[in-house]
Formats: C-alpha cells, structure tokens, sequence
C-alpha cells in the first residue's frame, strides 16, 4: 500500500488511521460555516452526501434529505451525526444545508480527502510494476451558466479498474495543459509515486513541458500526436513509415462490432521532444459481426518507455485503456449517476458533487462491483452494508454490490 500521510491546502493533517477510514478523514475537510450555531457536524453533512449519492435514486440535494429523513437514527450516527443535547434526538440535515455546505466549502481540501483515501486502496501491483493512469478532461455540462463554460474537471483515472485517483478544478482563465503539474502534486500529497506510474494523455497534452514534467519525475508517458504539433506529427509519421516495421495485431469482437488493430513501432532516433524513447503508429479498423470493415482511423503516439519497460503489445493496450476512459468514467457520471441532467450550478458545488460520484463510483468499483447501476440500486436495499465500504471495518467482499 502507499503512505496516506496527508496536508490538504487550508485543512487540517489527515493522519494514516483517518484516511483509512473515509467517514473519519471528512473531518479534516474545514467547515465553512461560523463557528456558532453548527446544528450538523460538517462530516456528517458529507457523509449523507456520500452515502446517498451511492444509493440508486438519491442523487440530488432534495433526494439526500429525503434519504437522511428516512434513514434510521442508528445509520444517522454511524454517519457522524450529533444527537440533542437535551432530548437525544438524531436529526437529518435539511436539503438548504446541504446545499449550503456543498456550495461554500473548501474543494480542493474536500478532493484531498478523498484522494488520500482512494490511495490507501490502489496498488500498482495490478499493473506490474507501473500503474497506468489516464489524465483526461471533462466538462460538467448541466452547470452551464448562459454564455459562460461549463466548470471543466482534469482528472487521473486509474486503467486496470477505472477510478478516479485525483481530480481538480480548472480555473477559469486557464486551461488543462498547466493544471498537470497541480494533479501530479496532489497525486504526490495522496500518497502515489509517479515513478511507479505511466500516464496516457491525448493530443491536447502533448506538449514538452508536459513531457519534460513526467519524465523527469521519472514517470512513463504515452501520448497521442496530432495537428496541434505538426512538426512533431510530420517528423513521426515520416519516421515510423521509414522503419517499415512489421505491425502487431490485436483482434476484438463484442458490443455488436469487430475491431482489428496494427500498432507499428519505431525508435525516436532525432524526435525533438524530452524523453522520446518511441514512436508508433496505430491503424484501427472497426465494422459488423460479419468482420466487414466499416470505419478506419490513424493514431500516431510518442512515449518514453524503452522496449524492456512496455513491449508493442502493451503500448497498444494503453492507449486502448485511455480511450476506455470515457466510457468508464465518464460516462457512468454522465448517465449512471445523471451528472449532465443535474442543474446545481452555484459556487463550488458541481465540482463537490462531481468528487461525491467520483467516490462512490471508487468504493463501489473496488468492492468488485461490476456492474455500477446494479451496485447501487442494491446499496438503495441495504445501506447498512454499503456504508461499510467507506469505514475501517468494512468487508472488502461485497459481492452483493
């Protein structure tokens, strides 16, 4: 396992026994509010919000309150709630405080949580001795404010099992390309080495100083060349049809389609670009069951693992598990968890929301649920068992999700 050790921006120190323990590290997350009238500790307020968006049904302000109304008090506790000083009652939180929090709290120290968290459970044992991570973008489309963008989240997602390790905002006067190093920081803050991980990037990242990062932190890269660098596109297609190198194959049939793959692979001998140990050049052909091609598409790539550390077989499955991403992770936030039909759009709350279903997508996954809708329509039946997948005794075998 990695260290957990964890100092989140403007948050108090998450120690390793915390951020085992999910419902226990939200209380480092700083509560907003003044410090006079706190009916609801701000973990508990978290807490619901977790739990109810791992429940099928219940992914929205209004649906958590209800969740929480109806949850039993012993739940409610296990939750962090604060019983009545004079009566011992155990309330629920309104849908306006929920709201409330979600929109004014700190979501950087919020994300930090959750990555130190979500490290404690991933191993880079499960991809050999590198763990293939994607970064990849996604705008949070519902949240929409006029003519304004969307909030736009850079995230870096796991391939072998696809959660997400770490996720930031990105400010509006800015864009994805320098908010790389603030993820491989707070990869770094969590607890992960980069040294143990190669990333996959698309042709937005393909850039040296984003190269020039990852490999001097001595973290693998492969990423997509296109027109956004056409001195690098032109000098690796004409290198790699140069080489006249046998390509591998790769054949795949599911989902109603065909799919057959060439990955082509050639030295960087005199590509301008830090670290460039490879080039390739992969030819993806996609038609019917009866194999008749449809559809054809050219991807050129640049990487800085040498043949000893990923063999062409291999290069071409990470690129295939970048591309897997949208369909493993964004999408289950898009539809699963119906992040696009959400209208929450004020303050910090699409980017809360968005790290909630974040989270419960990663308990849920590394459970070994495969099938996320299922998981938490079953999580909606027995919500004593799913809250086990946040704390520190909980059963890692819940089959059942």
């Amino acid at each position: 396992m990695y260290p957990s050790s964890l100092t989140p921006t403007r948050s108090r120190e998450v120690s390793a026994d915390q951020a085992g323990d999910l419902l226990r590290a939200l209380r480092s997350v700083p509560d907003p509010r003044r410090d006079g009238g706190r009916r609801h500790p701000m973990a508990y307020v978290l807490g619901v919000l977790v739990m109810s968006f791992t429940c099928a049904g219940f992914g929205s302000f209004a649906a958590s309150a209800q969740w929480a109304a109806a949850a039993s008090a012993r739940l409610l506790l296990t939750l962090g709630a604060a019983p009545d000083p004079l009566t011992g009652a155990v309330v629920a939180p309104s849908e306006a405080t929920l709201r409330r929090i979600a929109t004014r709290m700190d979501n950087e120290a919020f994300e930090a949580v959750l990555a130190a968290w979500t490290a404690r459970l991933v191993s880079a044992e499960k991809d050999g001795p590198r763990l293939a991570v994607a970064i990849d973008g996604k705008a949070v489309r519902g949240a929409r404010v006029g003519d304004l963008a969307a909030p736009h989240l850079l995230s870096a997602a796991t391939h072998h099992t696809p959660v997400v390790l770490a996720q930031r905002e990105i400010p509006g006067k800015t864009n994805e390309i320098p908010m790389v190093t603030t993820l491989l920081d707070d990869l770094r803050t969590a607890g992960h080495d980069p040294s143990r991980m190669v990333f996959t990037l698309d042709a937005l990242h393909t850039q040296h100083a984003t190269a020039r990062l990852l490999h001097g932190a001595d973290a693998g890269y492969v990423m997509t060349v296109k027109g956004n660098q056409p001195g690098l596109l032109a000098a690796v297609q004409a290198q790699v049809s140069a080489a006249n190198q046998a390509p591998v194959r790769a054949r795949s049939r599911g989902h109603a389609r065909t799919a057959e793959r060439l990955i082509q692979v050639a030295p960087a001998t005199g590509i301008d670009f830090p670290g460039a140990a490879r080039i390739f050049r992969i030819v993806r052909y996609t038609g019917g069951l009866d194999g008749q091609r449809v559809r054809k598409e050219v991807v050129y790539g640049i990487t800085n693992l040498t043949t000893d550390q990923a063999s062409d077989s291999q290069l071409a499955a990470l690129i295939r598990g970048h591309w897997s991403i949208g369909n493993s992770i964004h999408y289950v936030r898009d539809v699963t968890f119906g992040e696009d039909a959400s209208r929450v759009r004020t303050g910090n709350a699409p980017a809360v929301l968005a790290a909630i279903r974040n989270i419960a997508t990663t308990a849920l996954r590394l459970s070994g649920a495969g099938n996320i809708a299922a998981a938490r329509r079953a999580a909606t039946l027995d919500p004593t068992a799913a809250i086990q997948l946040f704390s520190r005794s909980r059963n890692q075998d819940k089959s059942s999700l």
